[in-house]
């Protein structure tokens, strides 16, 4: 009931300074409320035992990319700043471009809820035949094969139950995302890094510029 409540508030929060990054005229209140659109994913995160992902969307989103935008729009020469965040002809646009793709998401959600609804009915009807098959053993009714089916699906119930997909926190936990990241995608994860290392030289030499000749 807890983690109920805790999501409808951290879901508007979210809608709420998404809505209140797009409307702003001032540059730094947008880039500010961006921010803590992103602290709302982070929390929401913890609400489904994505540890490691929250850790990352603080670090990475909240603490490197908008405070990124914070810089640049400070060390940007502007002598107002009350509506550096004007609208355009685009934004009729962008609002049903926005629409639509919350459509999309919102009916992707609606599919995936019922499945997983339907999964777990399943699984529930399983268990139920395998306990009914317990009580005919127990009491030397019905036939052989009936009873072999029910276990066999109470089984596989079972394991559907504890499978990594249906236990999030056993799934997301950090323990194992770094276990899989320092183990079979160690190479790909240090060549991500040389990437990113050698961007970051290319930078710094493209922003130095090129000495003239004495």
């Amino acid at each position: 009931m807890l983690e109920n409540a805790l999501f409808y508030i951290f879901s508007a929060l979210i809608v709420g300074c998404a809505l209140a990054m797009v409307v702003s005229r001032n540059l730094v209140r947008s880039a500010l409320f961006m921010a803590a659109t992103f602290l709302g994913m982070a929390l929401i995160f913890l609400l489904l035992h994505a540890e490691y992902l929250a850790v990352v969307q603080i670090m990475v989103y909240v603490g490197a990319i908008s405070i990124l935008f914070v810089f640049g729009i400070m060390l940007t020469k502007r002598e107002r700043m009350e509506d550096t965040n004007g609208f355009n002809r685009y934004a009729l646009a962008a609002a049903v471009v926005g629409l639509g793709v919350f459509a999309l998401l919102a009916r992707a959600v609606v599919v995936s809820s019922a499945a997983l609804l339907r999964a777990a009915a399943g699984a529930a009807a399983a268990g139920a035949s395998a306990v009914e098959a317990a009580g005919a053993v127990a009491t030397g009714s019905g036939s052989a094969t009936a009873v072999a089916a029910a276990a066999v699906a109470g089984a596989a119930a079972t394991g559907a139950a504890q499978s990594p997909v249906a236990s999030p926190a056993a799934w997301n936990s950090a323990a194992a995302i770094s276990g899989v990241m320092l183990g079979p995608l160690a190479l790909p994860l240090e060549a991500s890094a040389l990437l990113l290392l050698a961007a970051l030289v290319g930078a710094i030499v493209m922003g130095k510029g090129t000495r003239k000749n004495r």
